[in-house]
């Protein structure tokens, strides 16, 4: 049993919004995105990490590799386009998953945001057949949609609701298989679609049966974010990711001040969803100073990514990176990378490291 709150409301009203925001698609050859690798600099500083890998796999999908632990972030390729979202059937494109993923046999956990499609619908299929090894770590309403796949081992589903922390309290770090990553998740929220319309909102109370084939039946749950710490060979992080895939109103997604004071070095944003809600992302931006931005799911996710990559529709791309802009602590830089591109590092910045 679900609870759908507005959802079938918000599904008519949403048809309503699809031609016009069809028509505000702009190419990539006319975005600020960086073309080329990018390394992630780290301070200079004894126990600096060394070998980071991170690359952007698209809309909320990231791939973090450090010492012997990988994570993903929910990562999504199938891509239905608006017509089938809004009136049809939906289903994993096994056939682009294997095109654009990469090898990921090494992951042992897969953070997922919120349960609406596009990002959890390709997860199944990941978990099981190219990342066998991974736990799916999630809302309780996520955990409870991926328990329809009959082939998913539910041991390998784990809730993380109930130890998520907020900018009031810590959560409960969870240490990845490896002992070189760690991640908390922390109580956030999603923006609203359109004129304060959450579009598929409310929760999987119950376990589902089967896997939902309707973009309507992939509810959004508790939305989460997530610290995602490296750490240094005594156990002690030395490199603090925060991690956001929907854009949220502060302080929604806000880490608490934890014991060991550690600032935030690299922050990865959502950029759809900022213009409905005041102060995103330069509250939290400001709030956190990391010295480097990413801006993710920035694509228009409508469209196979084999047919070449748009802005997602209805995105003011330059109002968003203004934002950024005028939160960034001074010397810090924002990026807005290709799908694919990799960061390597993090790079030491001074030759007495």
């Amino acid at each position: 049993m679900s609870h759908r709150g507005t959802l079938l409301r918000g599904a008519c009203i949403g048809l309503g919004t699809v031609a016009a925001l069809a028509a505000c698609r702009t190419p990539v050859e006319q975005l600020p995105v960086t073309p080329i690798q990018r390394p992630v600099e780290a301070p200079c500083c004894e126990g600096a990490p060394d070998g980071l890998h991170l690359e952007y796999l698209g809309v909320g999908g990231w791939l973090i590799r450090h010492g012997e632990s990988a994570l993903l972030t929910a990562p999504f390729f199938s891509n239905p386009g608006m017509l089938d979202v809004a009136l049809g059937r939906i289903e994993t494109d096994t056939a682009l998953v294997d095109t654009f993923l990469p090898p990921v046999e090494d992951v042992s956990a897969i953070l997922v945001g919120h349960g609406h499609y596009d990002h959890l619908l390709d997860v199944p299929y990941i978990a099981r057949v190219r990342a066998p090894s991974a736990r799916v770590y999630g809302s309780l309403s996520t955990i409870h949609t991926l328990t329809g796949d009959p082939e998913l081992d539910p041991g390998r589903l784990v809730s993380v609701e109930d130890q998520a922390g907020d900018a009031g309290a810590a959560g409960e770090w969870i240490e990845v298989e490896g002992g070189s990553i760690r991640f908390m998740a922390l109580r956030s929220e999603h923006a609203p679609h359109y004129m304060e319309l959450n579009l598929f909102a409310g929760h999987h109370v119950e376990p589902l049966e089967g896997l939902p084939d309707r973009a309507s039946g992939w509810l959004e749950g508790q939305t989460l974010a997530f610290l995602i710490d490296l750490l240094g060979p005594d156990g002690e992080p030395v490199y603090r990711i925060h991690y956001q895939d929907a854009a949220a109103e502060p302080p929604a997604g806000f880490p608490p001040r934890l014991p060991d004071r550690k600032g935030v070095d690299l922050m990865i944003v959502c950029v759809p969803g900022a213009e409905q809600v005041n102060g995103y992302p330069e509250a939290i931006v400001g709030h956190l100073a990391p010295r480097r931005v990413i801006l993710g799911h920035w694509e228009d996710f409508f469209r196979p990514r084999t047919e070449g990559l748009r802005l997602s529709p209805g995105t003011d791309i330059d109002a968003f990176i203004r934002r950024v802009e005028g939160a960034l602590p001074e010397g810090g830089e924002w990026i807005m990378p290709l799908p694919g591109l990799i960061s390597t590092g993090p790079v030491r910045t001074c030759e007495s490291c």
